[in-house]
């Protein structure tokens, strides 16, 4: 492994889901230690939701073929980011049963007809390579388990649409209950989810980390 993509959607510096994101990252550099980490906050800077131009270039197969002039360029972007990284890291909290408005953003960028998927008769295809993901998820709620109070939404969404894109290699890491979480036993629940990573897709290359991007 020789990249990771590091993204975070919370609108709080010091949130649960930033805390376990970067303990994720930290587990992946005990047995990757070269990687390249490219940072993308989308919490700290929100993407924009999609433009006029990028809607239209998008609408018919003929305005995607021949896309207004500049109307593609983030995605791209957003996309190459993807594909150039060996694993991704995702902290997000759960808002309202599901993902936050920024990572919509930022999905809505990568999902591209004909770029990242081609539809068939079957439903979507995806283009990009399969990578491992791993998606910390910081909910004030319980939503899996027998204490379950509430529906989730957030995960079987993620596991959709990126997998239509082919990234189909994901690990959803769980903190809930996070309303009543503080100090240690934060870093207990934090400690816990990290338990269940696994480690077995990722190589040993002994050399010190880098880190670009945002």
């Amino acid at each position: 492994m020789k990249s990771i993509l590091h993204i975070d959607c919370s609108p709080r510096a010091e949130s649960h889901s930033r805390q376990l994101s970067s303990a994720i990252v930290e587990k992946l550099l005990e047995v990757a230690p070269c990687v390249t980490i490219c940072r993308r906050d989308l919490g700290a800077a929100p993407l924009p939701h999609a433009t006029p131009g990028y809607a239209t270039t998008l609408s018919t197969a003929a305005t995607l073929a021949a896309p207004l002039k500049g109307s593609l360029d983030l995605s791209e972007t957003l996309i190459r980011e993807v594909e150039a990284a060996d694993a991704i890291v995702i902290g997000t909290p759960m808002h309202n049963l599901t993902v936050p408005s920024v990572l919509k953003a930022w999905i809505d960028q990568i999902l591209r007809a004909g770029r990242t998927f081609k539809s068939t008769p079957n439903g979507k295809v995806g283009k990009l390579d399969d990578r491992p993901v791993f998606i910390g998820i910081a909910s004030g709620g319980v939503f899996t388990g027998d204490r379950a109070n509430q529906p989730d939404f957030l995960t079987p969404y993620l596991a959709a649409v990126l997998g239509s894109i082919g990234l189909k290699t994901l690990q959803f890491l769980p903190v809930q209950a996070t309303a009543f979480l503080e100090g240690d036993t934060a870093t207990a629940a934090r400690a816990k989810a990290l338990v269940a990573i696994d480690l077995t897709v990722m190589g040993r290359v002994p050399c010190p980390a880098t880190v670009e991007g945002e």
